[in-house]
């Protein structure tokens, strides 16, 4: 995926009544992309990035960077490219050995993320990120207000699933800034040749 390309991608916003802004939490299990400072620790990413407060951050049990389960969130480095994965407390075994710096962190030593000699470039790029379970309502309002790039075909799949109400509840519609009722938007025709699409999504909540 290709930074320069984002402005050429559509740009989808939706105002929905807040009960509404928990239907696109599954997108966030699937995982989503944002355009990011890297270069980051792990720990300022979630500060400066997504929003996390300090409270947030104690919740947040279990941090995989690129495929390895963090300990110290202040030395693991965000890139451009790399998949964060979120989750709070997990039950079972897994979730013991998953949780950061917890009793059974010394069984998954030989996958746990160590931060590489390689020099780290500060700058901007992507960074997908999954969200899992309580985490969700926590960190999924704001970061879907700032916005996240989905492709068309998760898009899709979340249009053509959501019910009659779903749609009564959405207040506003744009595409690139121009006005859309929710039948153009559903039949995503606008989506042809598109891979990708920002998304953004904001509650009457939100703006209480």
């Amino acid at each position: 995926m290709d930074i320069d390309n984002i402005e050429s991608w559509p740009s989808i916003t939706l105002e929905v009544e807040g009960p509404l802004v928990s239907h696109f939490f599954l997108l966030l299990q699937q995982g989503v992309t944002i355009r990011s400072r890297t270069g980051c620790s792990v720990a300022s990413f979630l500060r400066e990035e997504i929003g996390a407060d300090i409270e947030t951050i104690k919740r947040i049990q279990s941090v995989i960077l690129d495929g390895s389960p963090v300990d110290d969130l202040e030395s693991a480095v965000i890139k451009d490219g790399s998949v964060l994965a979120l989750s709070a407390a997990m039950p079972g075994l897994v979730g013991a050995t998953l949780r950061r710096g917890g009793t059974y962190s010394s069984f998954r030593s030989g996958i746990t993320y160590h931060e590489t000699q390689e020099e780290c470039v500060r700058g901007e790029g992507l960074v997908q990120i999954k969200i899992f379970n309580l985490l969700m309502a926590e960190l999924g309002p704001r970061l879907l207000q700032k916005g996240v790039i989905i492709s068309s075909e998760d898009f899709i799949r979340f249009a053509t699933g959501q019910s009659q109400d779903f749609w009564q509840g959405c207040r506003r519609i744009t595409l690139d800034g121009k006005p859309l009722d929710a039948g153009e938007l559903q039949d995503t025709a606008w989506l042809s040749g598109k891979g990708q699409i920002f998304l953004s999504v904001s509650s009457d909540k939100a703006r209480a």
